[in-house]
């Protein structure tokens, strides 16, 4: 299961390719990268028959935990999926194995949350509860409210990402944090406000209850994502 501290914020480095020979390129850069703790298997981008001969081809270069994502349309990414289709795929990734955390759709019909959830669980993986905003950034309250509802339904780790207008805006998304991590101090968060204005809560996070951020090594997956390496700087000056 994994374990996410805010005090020290844990860089994942997303695995965004188009085909299987790129994948394999970046999941071998992944494992061999220092400033990668974490990789995120992006399957969206990929044709849906490869996702499973994509999960045996990362978990076989890369040691390090894995956090296995769809990302629908929905929700900012690749995949037009039905709720049925999303919870078949998941369902397949977490009995093929290798899967340390599987991200799943807050937003998805209920009985699918937690369809998967229970089967995440049952398969040692942590079930990473996932909210997306591309469009803007909610009100402060509605942003708390929906990490203490993924948190209130089960999930190891909640995960909000928001895209700002303003500064003020990314400033909000720390504060929900804050707030959530504050009533909750035991919660698992991932936050982010993306973009360039939000790029400074990629940074800090970790003071406001964020325990993890992402870092690139090759292609984002989000807008804002800044270099790994850049990232450790930073996080390392910080502390």
């Amino acid at each position: 299961m994994l374990n996410l501290n805010p005090q020290t914020p844990r860089i994942i480095v997303p695995l965004f390719a188009r085909g299987l020979s790129d994948l394999a390129t970046q999941a071998k850069a992944a494992q061999a990268a220092p400033e990668a703790d974490l990789a995120e298997l992006r399957l969206d981008p990929l044709r849906q028959g490869d996702w499973l001969p994509a999960l045996a081809l990362v978990r076989a270069a890369v040691q390090k935990p894995l956090v296995v994502t769809i990302r629908t349309a929905g929700e900012g990414g690749e995949a037009a999926l039905d709720d049925s289709t999303y919870r078949d795929a998941c369902l397949a990734l977490l009995a093929q194995g290798g899967v340390d955390a599987l991200d799943i759709e807050w937003r998805r019909h209920a009985a699918t949350v937690r369809t998967l959830r229970d089967a995440a669980k049952q398969a040692g993986a942590a079930a990473l509860f996932s909210e997306h905003h591309f469009d803007g950034t909610p009100d402060t309250h509605a942003m708390t409210e929906a990490l203490h509802g993924m948190l209130d339904a089960g999930a190891d780790i909640a995960k909000l990402a928001v895209m700002p207008h303003s500064r003020a805006d990314a400033a909000r998304l720390l504060l929900a944090t804050a707030q959530v991590h504050d009533a909750r101090p035991e919660a698992q968060l991932i936050t982010m406000s993306m973009g360039r204005l939000g790029a400074v809560t990629r940074y800090c996070g970790g003071a406001f209850g964020s325990g993890a951020t992402f870092g690139t090594l090759s292609a984002a997956s989000a807008p804002g994502q800044p270099r790994a390496g850049e990232l450790r700087g930073k996080l390392v000056a910080e502390g």
